[in-house]
Formats: structure tokens, C-alpha cells, sequence
């Protein structure tokens, strides 16, 4: 090696380790935390994590409701009827529009977004009334929405954050969710979690989980540490993920925390950490509250440990309300969160979570259906 490279080498290795430490996450700042910072954000997440694994005690129903529609029709289209989140949000529709009297048809596109937006042009050929999209990638299906909407049919998103795309937004506050994902890793871990964060960021949904949860890790946890991210799509579950995560795990003997994007991940990936020496050292955490999951965590015997949960079959509710809104002409609030409610294993009441309160019979009455009856 001459003088100029040795020169070199000199200014480019001392750069190549600085951006390897911002990489990986921090690593020197989690190194250097005080205990008292580690402490103090312990405290705020302790806080956190309580008011985010409390029952729910109220519906917040609206007050009044026009008269329901007759004879409307609803085309519900689902991420993937096989997924059980989006099964249930557009079963769950389904559910109240039997109770109103309404008509509705599902196509399922089977998580293919070409398929999804085929469902959407095949509901304007059918002439529906409505459309229920249940966590759908507004960009996937832009133009095909708009080609709907053009034709008076009204849309309305569920499962998937606000969009002004749509008419109307049934959903849930998915950056607060994930804050509290962020608060029980901290209190969980001792303010001293080191992550392999799993991250399908096709969904907008778990986009703002994760940063909901990365933010709250900034607010709470300077002793945590993300030491790998791992990047996928929902058509690459069950057959490269698993692989993907084997090698991150490998590389990173010392994680002892996973941030899950929703519950089948935390399915996909277990048995790799089961059949690895980090058996019985990591805790996953994860979002969706999927039947699976919270019998998962009940049992004890799962990596995954948590889980932030929404009652969807609320949510389904709440977005027949809107559409019924918008079918009379009358103004309707643009987005409506249902709750969310961090489960563990001393948090779980009901598979699936019902959401603590008789929300059903709330809507029931406030459409006057004969027969409201509780869920």
C-alpha cells in the first residue's frame, strides 16, 4: 500500500464505521444511556403502557342516525378473505347489513393488487351502492376508487389509516398503537430491548405501527437498541420471510425483542426462533389481535408475548353507519377509530377481543333495528 492509499484508508474507514453505528440503529447512543435517562423513560412507558391496556367503558356511538336506506348494495373486497383481520372486517359488514335489511357480495382478490383493483371495476359493472375495502393500499387502487366514485358508488376504507381518497374512513389510530407497543418493549425488556423489527411497508397501516413505534422507542427508550430491520410484502409470508429472518437472527445472537408487523408474522417466524439457541430469550411483539395470537399469548408457551388489538367487527359497524350517512345525503364525520388495547396475558377477556362494551347493540338502536340484541 503507497502513501496515497494508505492516506486513503485512513479518512475511509474511520466514515465506514460511522455510518455502520447510524445503521444499526444507535448503537453508541443506546451504549451510553444513563441509568437514570433509562429510569426515567421506564417511568413514562409504565404510564403509557396502563392507559393502553385498560378496558374499554365506552361506544361513543353518534347520538342520532338517519332512517337506513333501503335496498342498498354493498361490495365488500378484502386484503385476502385467507387473512383473518380482513375476513373479519368484511364478515363483520356483512353482519350488520343483514341487520339493516342490505344486500352485499364479496370479492376476494386473494392479496394480489391487480386482483383488487379487477374487484373495484367488477363492483362498478355491478352497479353497487357501496363499496368496503378492508385494508387496501390506496395506491394500489387509486384510479380504479376514483372510476367508482365517478359513478356515485360510495367507498369506504377500513382497517387502513385515514385517506381523502375514499368517502369515509373506518379505522383505528395506528400510530398510537404502536407507541404502545414501543411503551411495553421498554418496560418489558428493562429499558433495555436490543430489536429485530420485521416490517411489510406496502400497507400504510403497519408503516404508521412502526413509526408509532420507533418514535416511542425515541420517547422512552434510550437503552433500546433496532439492530437489524427486515423488509418483506404479505406474498413473501410463508416463503421467504422465514428465511430472511433466520439470517437477521443469526447475525444478531444478542437480540433478545422482535417488533412483528401483524400477527401472522409473529406466526411465520416462531418456529425459527424455537428451532434456534435464542429459544426462550425472545419476546414478540405485535399488532392485529388476530384469534391465533391472543391464544398464543394466553397460553404462555409462544414467543410472542403481545400483541395491540382492535375489535374489527366494530369497526365494520361503524363504517355502515358512514356509508348509510352518505347514501341520505347527510354530513358524516370523515374518520372514526375504534379502540385499540394492548393483550397480554393477564389482558385478554375475549378471542377475539369484542372490545370490552356492547357496541353492537349501541349501533342496533341507533338504527332502530327490531330485535337490537348484545354481541
Amino acid at each position: 500500500m503507497n502513501k496515497k492509499t494508505r492516506a486513503i484508508a485512513a479518512i475511509a474507514i474511520p466514515i465506514a464505521i460511522a455510518l455502520f453505528g447510524t445503521a444499526c440503529g444507535g448503537a453508541d447512543s443506546a451504549n451510553t444511556a444513563s441509568d437514570a435517562d433509562i429510569q426515567a423513560g421506564i417511568t413514562t412507558a409504565q404510564a403509557v403502557l396502563a392507559d393502553g391496556s385498560k378496558n374499554v367503558t365506552e361506544v361513543n356511538a353518534p347520538s342520532t342516525s338517519p332512517a337506513i336506506e333501503k335496498n342498498k348494495f354493498v361490495v365488500t373486497i378484502p386484503c385476502s378473505y385467507a387473512a383473518e383481520g380482513c375476513k373479519r372486517s368484511v364478515d363483520g359488514f356483512a353482519d350488520a347489513a343483514k341487520q339493516v335489511g342490505w344486500r352485499t357480495q364479496n370479492i376476494d382478490p386473494a392479496g394480489d393488487p391487480e386482483k383488487m383493483r379487477q374487484a373495484i371495476q367488477t363492483a362498478t359493472r355491478l352497479h353497487a351502492d357501496g363499496i368496503l375495502l378492508a385494508a387496501t393500499p390506496p395506491s394500489s387502487v387509486r384510479t380504479a376508487v376514483d372510476q367508482a366514485k365517478a359513478a356515485g358508488i360510495k367507498v369506504i376504507n377500513s382497517l387502513e389509516p385515514p385517506n381523502d381518497l375514499f368517502d369515509a374512513n373506518a379505522t383505528t389510530d395506528h400510530l398510537a398503537a404502536g407507541r404502545v407497543s414501543a411503551a411495553y418493549t421498554t418496560v418489558a425488556s428493562n429499558g433495555r430491548a436490543k430489536i429485530i423489527a420485521v416490517n411489510d411497508p406496502e400497507f400504510q397501516s403497519v408503516s404508521d405501527w412502526y413509526k408509532g413505534f420507533t418514535d416511542g422507542l425515541k420517547e422512552f427508550c434510550p437503552g433500546c437498541q433496532v439492530v437489524k430491520e427486515i423488509e418483506f410484502q404479505i406474498a413473501n409470508l410463508q416463503t421467504q420471510l422465514p428465511t430472511q429472518f433466520q439470517a437477521a437472527l443469526q447475525a444478531n445472537p444478542d437480540a433478545d425483542f422482535v417488533w412483528s408487523a401483524y400477527d401472522p408474522v409473529a406466526a411465520a417466524i416462531a418456529p425459527v426462533i424455537e428451532r434456534s439457541p435464542s429459544a426462550g430469550k425472545i419476546t414478540i411483539v405485535s399488532n392485529n389481535g388476530d384469534s391465533f395470537a391472543l391464544s398464543d399469548i394466553k397460553a404462555g408457551d409462544k414467543p410472542l408475548s403481545a400483541t395491540v388489538a382492535y375489535p374489527i367487527e366494530w369497526q365494520s359497524y361503524v363504517a355502515l353507519d358512514q356509508m348509510n350517512r352518505l347514501f341520505a345525503g347527510q354530513p358524516v364525520e370523515n374518520t372514526v377509530n375504534v379502540p385499540i388495547k394492548l393483550m397480554t396475558k393477564d389482558d385478554i377477556t375475549t378471542i377475539p377481543w369484542n372490545g370490552d362494551v356492547d357496541w353492537k347493540s349501541a349501533y342496533l338502536d341507533l338504527w332502530h333495528v327490531n330485535g337490537a340484541s348484545s354481541q
